[in-house]
């Protein structure tokens, strides 16, 4: 399961806009919400696989009131181990 850490930047710091952002965010399935400073949300994600986690980015990215998502920490280990190993590839024959 990737695992991502992330830095959302909102457009405006202000109370309402944070309070709407969170509103959207609590939506997100497997979404770890850390403490905002001023207009910046770290949050974490776990997504079952590379496909899925792109595409919560992009629905962040079109959240309003997010201006950007940056990605600062990304973990594939688990899948690079599933395509590795030998009983993944007997399981796929």
């Amino acid at each position: 399961m990737p695992i991502l850490g992330m830095i959302l930047v909102l457009d405006d710091p202000e109370p309402a806009t944070r309070r709407a952002v969170a509103a959207a965010l609590e939506c997100v399935p497997d979404l770890l919400l850390g403490e905002p400073t001023d207009h910046r949300w770290p949050v974490v994600l776990e997504t079952p696989d590379q496909s899925e986690a792109e595409s919560r980015i992009d629905g962040l990215r079109r959240v309003p009131g997010i201006a950007g998502v940056d990605v600062v920490y990304a973990d594939f280990e688990d899948l690079l181990e599933q395509q590795s190993s030998p009983n993944a590839r007997e399981e796929e024959s």
